[in-house]
Protein backbone atom coordinates (compact mmCIF):
# COMPACT_ATOMS: atom_id res chain seq x y z
CA UNK A 1 0.00 0.00 0.00
CA UNK A 2 1.01 3.59 -0.62
CA UNK A 3 0.85 5.35 2.78
CA UNK A 4 0.96 9.01 3.81
CA UNK A 5 1.82 9.74 7.46
CA UNK A 6 1.29 13.27 8.81
CA UNK A 7 2.59 14.60 12.16
CA UNK A 8 4.24 17.87 13.19
CA UNK A 9 6.52 16.00 15.63
CA UNK A 10 9.59 14.89 13.60
CA UNK A 11 10.74 12.46 16.29
CA UNK A 12 7.43 10.61 16.40
CA UNK A 13 7.16 10.75 12.61
CA UNK A 14 10.55 9.04 12.27
CA UNK A 15 9.52 6.38 14.82
CA UNK A 16 6.29 5.77 12.92
CA UNK A 17 8.15 5.54 9.61
CA UNK A 18 10.64 2.99 10.96
CA UNK A 19 7.90 0.93 12.59
CA UNK A 20 5.84 0.80 9.40
CA UNK A 21 8.85 -0.22 7.32
CA UNK A 22 9.80 -2.91 9.82
CA UNK A 23 6.29 -4.33 9.35
CA UNK A 24 6.68 -4.55 5.58
CA UNK A 25 5.25 -1.19 4.49
CA UNK A 26 7.96 0.16 2.22
CA UNK A 27 6.00 2.82 0.33
CA UNK A 28 5.57 5.43 3.07
CA UNK A 29 5.65 9.21 2.54
CA UNK A 30 5.76 11.63 5.47
CA UNK A 31 4.55 15.21 5.93
CA UNK A 32 5.22 17.60 8.82
CA UNK A 33 2.05 19.66 8.44
CA UNK A 34 -1.46 19.56 7.03
CA UNK A 35 -0.54 22.02 4.28
CA UNK A 36 2.38 19.85 3.19
CA UNK A 37 0.09 16.81 3.23
CA UNK A 38 -2.53 18.54 1.05
CA UNK A 39 0.18 19.49 -1.44
CA UNK A 40 1.39 15.88 -1.59
CA UNK A 41 -2.15 14.64 -2.11
CA UNK A 42 -2.77 17.16 -4.89
CA UNK A 43 0.46 16.33 -6.74
CA UNK A 44 0.50 12.55 -6.29
CA UNK A 45 0.65 10.72 -9.62
CA UNK A 46 -1.01 7.73 -7.99
CA UNK A 47 -3.41 8.27 -5.06
CA UNK A 48 -2.37 7.20 -1.57
CA UNK A 49 -4.05 4.05 -0.28
CA UNK A 50 -4.00 4.97 3.42
CA UNK A 51 -3.53 8.10 5.53
CA UNK A 52 -2.23 8.29 9.12
CA UNK A 53 -3.03 11.70 10.63
CA UNK A 54 -2.05 13.30 13.93
CA UNK A 55 -4.90 15.31 15.44
CA UNK A 56 -2.96 18.03 17.26
CA UNK A 57 -1.15 20.10 14.64
CA UNK A 58 -0.79 23.90 14.32
CA UNK A 59 -2.84 25.97 11.83
CA UNK A 60 -4.79 23.05 10.37
CA UNK A 61 -5.35 20.19 12.82
CA UNK A 62 -5.82 16.55 11.93
CA UNK A 63 -9.63 16.63 12.13
CA UNK A 64 -9.76 19.59 9.73
CA UNK A 65 -7.30 17.81 7.45
CA UNK A 66 -9.44 14.68 7.53
CA UNK A 67 -12.50 16.73 6.51
CA UNK A 68 -10.53 18.34 3.67
CA UNK A 69 -9.32 14.95 2.45
CA UNK A 70 -12.84 13.53 2.47
CA UNK A 71 -13.84 16.45 0.28
CA UNK A 72 -11.50 15.20 -2.45
CA UNK A 73 -13.37 12.78 -4.71
CA UNK A 74 -10.47 10.35 -5.06
CA UNK A 75 -10.09 10.09 -1.26
CA UNK A 76 -13.76 9.76 -0.25
CA UNK A 77 -13.24 6.14 0.82
CA UNK A 78 -9.53 5.99 1.53
CA UNK A 79 -8.85 4.50 5.01
CA UNK A 80 -7.83 7.27 7.43
CA UNK A 81 -6.36 6.39 10.83
CA UNK A 82 -6.04 9.16 13.43
CA UNK A 83 -3.01 8.93 15.73
CA UNK A 84 -2.99 11.16 18.80
CA UNK A 85 -2.32 11.44 22.53
CA UNK A 86 -5.86 12.80 23.02
CA UNK A 87 -8.41 10.14 23.98
CA UNK A 88 -11.37 12.20 25.29
CA UNK A 89 -14.77 11.40 23.82
CA UNK A 90 -15.05 14.79 22.12
CA UNK A 91 -11.82 14.14 20.22
CA UNK A 92 -12.99 10.66 19.25
CA UNK A 93 -16.37 12.00 18.11
CA UNK A 94 -14.77 14.76 16.06
CA UNK A 95 -12.39 12.35 14.37
CA UNK A 96 -15.04 9.85 13.31
CA UNK A 97 -17.52 12.55 12.34
CA UNK A 98 -14.86 14.04 10.08
CA UNK A 99 -14.59 10.68 8.32
CA UNK A 100 -11.87 8.78 10.16
CA UNK A 101 -11.83 5.01 9.75
CA UNK A 102 -9.93 4.22 12.94
CA UNK A 103 -8.19 5.85 15.89
CA UNK A 104 -4.93 4.99 17.70
CA UNK A 105 -3.61 6.72 20.81
CA UNK A 106 0.01 7.58 21.56
CA UNK A 107 2.45 6.31 22.72
CA UNK A 108 2.72 4.05 19.71
CA UNK A 109 2.08 0.37 20.34
CA UNK A 110 3.78 -1.72 17.64
CA UNK A 111 1.39 -4.67 17.91
CA UNK A 112 -1.66 -2.41 17.82
CA UNK A 113 -0.29 -0.59 14.78
CA UNK A 114 0.32 -3.89 13.02
CA UNK A 115 -3.24 -5.03 13.72
CA UNK A 116 -4.68 -1.71 12.55
CA UNK A 117 -2.67 -1.75 9.34
CA UNK A 118 -3.79 -5.31 8.66
CA UNK A 119 -7.38 -4.08 8.99
CA UNK A 120 -6.60 -1.16 6.68
CA UNK A 121 -5.19 -3.51 4.03
CA UNK A 122 -8.37 -5.61 4.07
CA UNK A 123 -10.51 -2.48 4.01
CA UNK A 124 -8.52 -1.10 1.10
CA UNK A 125 -9.18 -4.26 -0.92
CA UNK A 126 -12.91 -4.08 -0.14
CA UNK A 127 -13.11 -0.43 -1.11
CA UNK A 128 -11.42 -1.19 -4.40
CA UNK A 129 -14.28 -3.63 -5.05
CA UNK A 130 -16.80 -0.98 -4.03
CA UNK A 131 -15.27 1.51 -6.46
CA UNK A 132 -15.99 -0.95 -9.24
CA UNK A 133 -19.56 -1.30 -7.99
CA UNK A 134 -20.08 2.46 -7.86
CA UNK A 135 -18.91 2.81 -11.45
CA UNK A 136 -21.31 0.05 -12.40
CA UNK A 137 -24.24 1.91 -10.83
CA UNK A 138 -23.44 5.05 -12.83
CA UNK A 139 -25.62 5.86 -15.88
CA UNK A 140 -24.66 4.01 -19.05
CA UNK A 141 -22.25 1.79 -17.13
CA UNK A 142 -21.08 -1.23 -19.12
CA UNK A 143 -18.94 -3.07 -16.60
CA UNK A 144 -19.23 -6.82 -15.94
CA UNK A 145 -21.76 -7.89 -13.31
CA UNK A 146 -20.52 -7.22 -9.78
CA UNK A 147 -21.48 -9.55 -6.96
CA UNK A 148 -22.66 -8.44 -3.52
CA UNK A 149 -22.80 -10.72 -0.48
CA UNK A 150 -26.30 -10.29 0.98
CA UNK A 151 -25.13 -10.90 4.55
CA UNK A 152 -22.05 -8.64 4.38
CA UNK A 153 -21.80 -5.01 5.53
CA UNK A 154 -21.59 -2.46 2.75
CA UNK A 155 -20.62 1.19 2.49
CA UNK A 156 -23.52 2.80 0.61
CA UNK A 157 -22.26 4.90 -2.32
CA UNK A 158 -23.43 8.49 -2.55
CA UNK A 159 -24.83 8.84 1.00
CA UNK A 160 -22.81 11.51 2.80
CA UNK A 161 -23.64 10.54 6.38
CA UNK A 162 -23.25 6.79 5.89
CA UNK A 163 -20.30 5.18 7.66
CA UNK A 164 -18.44 1.95 7.05
CA UNK A 165 -19.71 -0.66 9.53
CA UNK A 166 -16.11 -1.32 10.53
CA UNK A 167 -15.70 2.38 11.35
CA UNK A 168 -18.77 2.18 13.59
CA UNK A 169 -17.26 -0.80 15.43
CA UNK A 170 -13.90 0.98 15.73
CA UNK A 171 -15.65 4.04 17.15
CA UNK A 172 -17.28 1.96 19.90
CA UNK A 173 -14.05 0.11 20.64
CA UNK A 174 -12.28 3.45 20.94
CA UNK A 175 -14.91 4.70 23.39
CA UNK A 176 -14.52 1.57 25.48
CA UNK A 177 -16.81 0.33 28.24
CA UNK A 178 -16.36 3.40 30.47
CA UNK A 179 -17.69 5.84 27.87
CA UNK A 180 -20.20 3.54 26.20
CA UNK A 181 -22.97 4.88 28.44
CA UNK A 182 -22.98 8.10 26.37
CA UNK A 183 -24.37 6.46 23.22
CA UNK A 184 -27.37 4.46 22.10
CA UNK A 185 -28.15 2.42 19.00
CA UNK A 186 -31.19 1.22 17.11
CA UNK A 187 -31.61 -0.77 13.92
CA UNK A 188 -33.95 -0.63 10.96
CA UNK A 189 -34.57 -3.88 9.14
CA UNK A 190 -35.75 -4.11 5.53
CA UNK A 191 -38.23 -6.96 5.96
CA UNK A 192 -38.22 -8.01 2.32
CA UNK A 193 -34.54 -7.34 1.60
CA UNK A 194 -33.91 -11.00 0.69
CA UNK A 195 -36.79 -10.92 -1.82
CA UNK A 196 -35.48 -7.71 -3.41
CA UNK A 197 -31.99 -9.20 -3.51
CA UNK A 198 -33.28 -12.27 -5.35
CA UNK A 199 -35.12 -10.19 -7.96
CA UNK A 200 -32.41 -7.64 -8.79
CA UNK A 201 -28.77 -7.40 -9.77
CA UNK A 202 -26.10 -6.00 -7.44
CA UNK A 203 -26.34 -2.45 -8.76
CA UNK A 204 -30.11 -2.26 -8.31
CA UNK A 205 -29.89 -3.76 -4.81
CA UNK A 206 -27.28 -1.19 -3.74
CA UNK A 207 -29.38 1.61 -5.24
CA UNK A 208 -32.31 0.38 -3.13
CA UNK A 209 -30.13 0.50 -0.01
CA UNK A 210 -29.19 4.06 -0.92
CA UNK A 211 -32.88 4.99 -1.20
CA UNK A 212 -33.62 3.53 2.24
CA UNK A 213 -30.54 5.17 3.81
CA UNK A 214 -31.57 8.54 2.41
CA UNK A 215 -35.13 8.06 3.70
CA UNK A 216 -33.85 7.17 7.18
CA UNK A 217 -31.59 10.20 7.40
CA UNK A 218 -34.33 12.51 6.11
CA UNK A 219 -36.76 11.05 8.63
CA UNK A 220 -34.40 11.49 11.60
CA UNK A 221 -34.12 15.25 10.96
CA UNK A 222 -30.74 15.50 12.70
CA UNK A 223 -27.10 15.25 11.70
CA UNK A 224 -26.05 13.94 15.13
CA UNK A 225 -26.22 10.30 14.04
CA UNK A 226 -23.92 7.68 12.55
CA UNK A 227 -25.64 5.35 10.08
CA UNK A 228 -24.22 2.15 8.64
CA UNK A 229 -25.47 -0.83 6.65
CA UNK A 230 -24.62 -3.99 8.58
CA UNK A 231 -25.70 -6.50 5.93
CA UNK A 232 -28.69 -8.82 5.77
CA UNK A 233 -31.09 -5.92 5.21
CA UNK A 234 -30.12 -4.22 8.49
CA UNK A 235 -29.19 -0.59 9.05
CA UNK A 236 -27.71 0.45 12.40
CA UNK A 237 -27.86 4.01 13.70
CA UNK A 238 -25.71 5.30 16.57
CA UNK A 239 -27.15 8.24 18.51
CA UNK A 240 -26.46 10.21 21.68
CA UNK A 241 -27.77 8.61 24.86
CA UNK A 242 -30.53 11.22 25.36
CA UNK A 243 -31.91 10.64 21.85
CA UNK A 244 -35.53 9.51 21.69
CA UNK A 245 -37.43 7.86 18.84
CA UNK A 246 -40.99 8.49 17.81
CA UNK A 247 -41.33 5.20 15.96
CA UNK A 248 -44.59 5.97 14.19
CA UNK A 249 -43.44 9.38 13.03
CA UNK A 250 -40.09 8.05 11.82
CA UNK A 251 -41.78 5.14 10.01
CA UNK A 252 -44.19 7.56 8.34
CA UNK A 253 -41.39 9.86 7.20
CA UNK A 254 -39.41 6.95 5.78
CA UNK A 255 -42.48 5.65 3.93
CA UNK A 256 -43.16 9.12 2.51
CA UNK A 257 -39.64 9.49 1.15
CA UNK A 258 -39.63 5.96 -0.29
CA UNK A 259 -42.99 6.68 -1.88
CA UNK A 260 -41.26 9.13 -4.22
CA UNK A 261 -39.46 6.16 -5.78
CA UNK A 262 -42.51 3.92 -6.13
CA UNK A 263 -43.04 4.54 -9.87
CA UNK A 264 -39.41 3.59 -10.54
CA UNK A 265 -39.69 0.39 -8.51
CA UNK A 266 -42.94 -0.51 -10.23
CA UNK A 267 -41.47 0.09 -13.68
CA UNK A 268 -38.45 -2.06 -12.85
CA UNK A 269 -40.65 -4.72 -11.23
CA UNK A 270 -38.82 -4.41 -7.93
CA UNK A 271 -40.77 -4.83 -4.67
CA UNK A 272 -40.99 -1.68 -2.54
CA UNK A 273 -38.84 -2.01 0.61
CA UNK A 274 -40.78 -2.56 3.84
CA UNK A 275 -39.06 -1.44 7.02
CA UNK A 276 -39.19 -2.50 10.66
CA UNK A 277 -37.79 -0.24 13.40
CA UNK A 278 -36.17 -1.90 16.40
CA UNK A 279 -35.75 -0.79 19.99
CA UNK A 280 -33.34 1.87 21.19
CA UNK A 281 -30.52 0.08 23.03
CA UNK A 282 -28.40 2.19 25.36
CA UNK A 283 -24.84 1.49 26.42
CA UNK A 284 -24.01 0.78 30.04
CA UNK A 285 -20.87 1.29 32.13
CA UNK A 286 -21.73 -1.98 33.87
CA UNK A 287 -21.66 -4.04 30.67
CA UNK A 288 -19.18 -6.89 30.78
CA UNK A 289 -19.29 -7.68 27.06
CA UNK A 290 -17.41 -6.02 24.21
CA UNK A 291 -18.53 -2.46 23.34
CA UNK A 292 -19.69 -3.52 19.87
CA UNK A 293 -22.32 -5.81 21.44
CA UNK A 294 -24.70 -2.83 21.46
CA UNK A 295 -24.86 -3.07 17.64
CA UNK A 296 -25.75 -6.77 17.76
CA UNK A 297 -28.44 -6.11 20.36
CA UNK A 298 -29.97 -3.33 18.28
CA UNK A 299 -30.11 -5.55 15.19
CA UNK A 300 -31.67 -8.39 17.18
CA UNK A 301 -34.59 -6.19 18.29
CA UNK A 302 -35.38 -5.23 14.69
CA UNK A 303 -35.80 -8.78 13.45
CA UNK A 304 -39.33 -10.12 12.79
CA UNK A 305 -39.13 -12.78 15.51
CA UNK A 306 -38.22 -10.11 18.07
CA UNK A 307 -40.76 -7.50 17.08
CA UNK A 308 -44.15 -9.21 17.37
CA UNK A 309 -46.49 -10.10 14.56
CA UNK A 310 -45.14 -10.29 11.01
CA UNK A 311 -45.58 -7.02 9.18
CA UNK A 312 -45.53 -4.85 12.31
CA UNK A 313 -42.78 -2.46 13.37
CA UNK A 314 -40.88 -2.78 16.63
CA UNK A 315 -41.51 -0.24 19.38
CA UNK A 316 -38.71 1.88 20.80
CA UNK A 317 -37.78 1.68 24.44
Amino acid sequence: MKILAVDDDPVFLELLLRTLRSQGHADVTTAGSAREALALLANAQRPFDCLLLDIQMPEINGVQLCQAVRGLEVYRRTPIVMITAMSGKSFVDDAFTAGATDYITKPLDRLELKARMGMVARLHDERQRMAVLERQTAPNASLPEFRVDFAAPLLIPGVDRAFEYLALENYLLTLGIKRLYSVGAFAINIENADLIFSKTNAAAFVNMLGDVATAILDGLKTEQVMLSYAGGGNFVILVQRNFSIDVEELALMIDLVLGDFESIYTADRIPMPRIRIGELVRGSIFASTRPTRILDQAIETAQPKAAGKPGTRGLAA
